[in-house]
């Protein structure tokens, strides 16, 4: 084991979690979710995997919340049959099994495009499929994903904790901005060597490329597509929060700030995601809007976004040479992506994925062995039917789950921009996820959502909602503002 410098400060701070209570340790290792090209050490003895911060630090923070009795009973209730968390585990206790049984049962069937190292080194092309290192870090990676999703959920069910849960998560959706400020300074700066620190893992690293004379935005990921991954979540998120008058004037800031970057980081996935996450928030706040009175944020969104929306593309339409401009900038990043060597690679990827489901009679190939670009082929051809069915299951209950009793309006607003972050995550990586894995901003949304049923919010002067058949009670949210 390689142990970086970061390393060393992550290790320091984990030690304080188990001194001073899981607190702090929520805001750090959330935070940390953003440093997708971090290593805080290098697995020497695992095909040179990197561990990033947030996973060393979930470590401390699962000994921090354990160490306390109070949070072990809520992980046991999540965990019975038939709530979010039995689904979970069983989703990864089943993709454990598969990662080791099926790349050997299975071994020579099937080509597949592994993900890490295999009997043939790191390969470039497709080789058969057998035993690599994905079959082992894509398991550790998802079962540190549900212990993400079984911690915050326990301490989120609290209201201190449910609170201190939706902090850092802002905190996180603005530390993602600064890290995409810093990516441009940086680089029109010629110091990029100041961000160094936070981008020596073993991944390959795509921060210095320029496309139209714009540089491709990766913040502090590997990539501009790892960016809008994660930025179209935070998108989500954030203008949710103001849809529904949570922190108005810091959510609409935060989601104004992370569309602006979204749609300067000439990421493909960025430009096929954001339409379809725009045009799901305007449906469901139209739904809202007719079913019952809405606050007056969200009202400004339905009647403001079509006048932005005419007014853009007429304001291209009616100038020639900013629309071929435009024309031919889309065309690079989207419609001809498919033609492209990189579309035709990606296709080839799929198409072992849909090949690696059927070679093994629906088993798949394990969890771990086959890289795709689409996350429902992923899934579909790592774990099989069965791995399908649990998976989406558990994704079901958090997107769709409805309260058997009323909640406070607050913990209802938060629940809804929680899913429709993890609704954004989701539609990214439906159009180029190449992993199993959606990441641990997804799960932490997840825990949010599922805890917010449960929270005993005593929010003063506030009426609670219950949304049967999407029907929604509620009085003006003065009362979040201070929140």
């Amino acid at each position: 084991m390689d142990v970086q410098f970061i390393g060393v400060v992550v290790f320091a701070l984990g030690i304080c979690f188990l001194i001073r209570g899981p607190e702090l340790g929520f805001y750090v290792f959330i935070s940390s979710a953003v440093l997708g090209s971090c290593a805080a050490a290098i697995l020497t003895s695992v095909g040179n995997s990197t561990l990033q911060p947030a996973h060393l630090l979930l470590g401390f923070l699962t000994l921090s919340i354990l160490m306390n009795k109070q949070y072990l009973k809520p992980i046991v209730y999540c965990m019975t049959f038939p709530r979010e968390g039995f689904w979970f585990v069983a989703t990864a206790v089943y993709g454990g099994v598969t990662a080791y049984l099926y790349p050997r049962i299975f071994a020579g069937r099937v080509y597949v495009n592994a993900i890490g190292a295999t009997e043939f080194g790191f390969p470039f092309i497709q080789v058969p499929l057998g035993p690599s290192s994905g079959n082992i870090t894509q398991s550790v990676y998802f079962f540190g994903n549900v212990l993400c999703f079984l911690m915050c959920y326990a301490y989120a069910r609290t209201e201190a904790g449910f609170r201190t849960v939706f902090n850092a998560m802002l905190l996180y959706c603005f530390m993602n901005i600064v890290f995409a400020v810093l990516d441009l300074a940086t680089f029109w700066t010629n110091t990029t060597y100041l961000l160094e620190f936070i981008r020596n893992s073993t991944y390959k690293l795509h921060n210095e490329t320029v496309i139209y004379g714009l540089k491709r935005i990766v913040g502090s990921f590997t990539e501009a597509s790892a960016f809008a991954y994660a930025t179209i979540g935070i998108l989500g998120f954030t203008l949710r929060l103001w849809l529904g008058g949570v922190k108005p004037i810091l959510t609409l800031s935060l989601s104004i700030i992370s569309a602006l970057l979204i749609i300067f980081s000439t990421s493909s996935t960025a430009y096929a995601a954001l339409p379809l996450l725009m045009a799901f928030i305007f449906a469901t706040s139209f739904v809202r809007a007719v079913r019952g009175p809405v606050p007056l944020t969200a009202k400004l969104f339905l009647v403001f976004t079509p006048l932005f929306v005419v007014f853009v593309a007429t304001a291209v339409m009616v100038n020639p040479t900013s629309s071929a401009i435009i024309k031919s900038f889309m065309d690079t990043l989207l419609f001809d992506k498919s033609t492209s060597d990189s579309g035709l690679e990606r296709a080839s990827w799929n198409q072992a994925a849909i090949n690696s489901f059927f070679s093994t009679y629906g088993f798949g190939a394990g969890v771990g062995s086959v890289r795709s670009s689409s996350f429902v082929l992923a899934v579909i051809g790592n774990m099989g039917l069965v791995g399908t069915i649990l998976y989406f299951t558990f994704i079901g209950l958090v997107l769709l789950k409805r309260d058997k009793k009323p909640i406070p309006v607050f913990a209802f607003e938060v629940r809804a921009a929680c899913r429709t972050g993890c609704i954004g995550i989701l539609i990214s990586a439906i159009i180029s996820g190449a992993l199993i894995d959606l990441g641990l901003p997804f799960y932490i949304f997840a825990a949010l959502a599922t805890a917010a049923s449960h929270v005993p919010l005593k929010l003063q002067r506030e009426k609670v909602a219950l949304r049967p058949k999407f029907k929604y009670v509620e009085k003006p949210l003065k009362s979040l503002d201070a929140t």
